[in-house]
């Protein structure tokens, strides 16, 4: 659900150039919405490409370094990086530029949930127990749907409301930095909410205060992943 709101504010916020080339390569009448999930589908055929839906950092890093948290550029940040560089090869085979833009749409939703930036001795919070609303899940899922789940009764709705919410100078205070700024951004919101915020015990039983903090966290990210999309794709087509 996160991948789609994310593409559908972007959708929102396209340049009609831009539009217009990302039909060219993606076919007529073919959305953000409808190839945001693609990469996900394909981690079963393709488990190569599991790590470059995230990053993990050394806990307590005081910042983000590329060389020390992606030595082998197979990370979210340095993949992110390298299928916009590819989207715009002209040289390369329809196919192979498509399949670039697939991920670089999933892989930007991915890079505002914060815990695809968290901590590598925990695997990004898979390896923490939590229970919310009486369901046991892991923190990670927790933040990739379960939070979603608890709080989205209808997805247009939301999506409406966070469209409605973005004020022009959010936009462009979003819309500023680099790819690292961001995940970095992502890595201190792991730090201070998801991680920070955490009760005691384990497994961990989230109370209504950390979900609430998650949430209002949560909606924000939607947001700045959706604006930031559509800046990457009206930039990267000269718009």
């Amino acid at each position: 659900m996160g991948h789609r709101i994310v593409a559908k504010i972007a959708e929102q916020r396209l340049h009609p150039k831009a539009r217009m080339r990302f039909q060219l390569l993606a076919g007529k009448g073919t959305t953000l919405e409808s190839v945001a999930n693609w990469a996900d589908e394909l981690r079963e055929a393709r488990p190569e490409t599991a790590p470059w839906h995230y990053i993990n950092l050394a806990p307590g890093a005081k910042e983000l370094d590329l060389k020390r948290d992606c030595p082998d550029a197979d990370c979210i940040t340095a993949k992110t990086r390298e299928f916009q560089g590819l989207v715009r090869l002209a040289m390369k085979k329809q196919e192979e530029r498509l399949d670039a833009l697939r991920f670089l749409v999933h892989l930007v939703g991915d890079l505002h949930q914060p815990l695809h930036a968290g901590d590598a001795a925990d695997r990004g919070g898979n390896g923490i127990r939590v229970i919310a609303a009486g369901e046991e899940s892991t923190l990670h899922a927790y933040w990739d749907s379960k939070l979603l789940d608890e709080n989205v009764e209808d997805e247009d709705a939301l999506v409406a409301e966070l469209l409605a919410g973005i004020s022009l100078a959010q936009e462009r205070e979003w819309s500023r930095g680099h790819l690292t700024d961001w995940t970095w951004e992502s890595a201190q919101l792991a730090s201070s909410v998801a991680y920070g915020a955490l009760p005691g015990g384990e497994p961990k039983t989230l109370d209504g205060e950390y979900a609430d903090q998650a949430w209002k966290t949560a909606k924000e990210q939607l947001a700045k992943g959706g604006v930031r999309l559509a800046a990457i794709l009206n930039e990267m087509w000269g718009y």
